[in-house]
């Protein structure tokens, strides 16, 4: 993901407003070029702008309305020719929510409050920026 050229995108879900907005200003930090940030506050929407955007990034709450984090990543997973980064996000941080995000296939677990630093370092070795 390292060409400078290349789109960007990230939908960031919480049901959270706040949280919401920390993690877009977190990410607009890395001052990555050709970027798009979607958000989604609830899990169906979050479906929908996967359909459409198809974002290269995904930050996933797992407490959310309508249909919770655990089931969204199952369905990206199911969706044939797309892989994106998912990282799901939750305040519940014990061993069984790291276990269950492993096994609908995320790429990594954070638990909340997340240090920002660890976050954007994370974000700029998976651009390679």
């Amino acid at each position: 993901m390292s060409d400078t050229n290349a789109r960007h995108t990230v939908l960031i879900v919480d049901d959270e407003d706040l949280a919401r907005v920390l993690l877009q200003h977190i990410i607009e930090r890395l001052n990555v070029p050709n970027l798009e940030i979607v958000l989604a506050e609830d899990g169906l929407q979050a479906i929908d702008l996967i359909e459409a955007k198809r974002p290269d990034l995904i930050l996933l709450d797992v407490l959310l309305p309508k249909m919770n984090g655990y089931d969204v990543c199952r369905h990206i997973r199911q969706i044939a020719d797309y892989n994106p980064h998912v990282i799901i996000l939750t305040a519940r941080g014990i061993r069984t929510d790291r276990q269950q995000a492993e096994a609908m296939g995320a790429n990594d677990f954070m638990t909340k409050p997340f240090n920002p630093s660890r976050l954007m370092s994370q974000l700029a070795d998976l651009w390679g920026i």
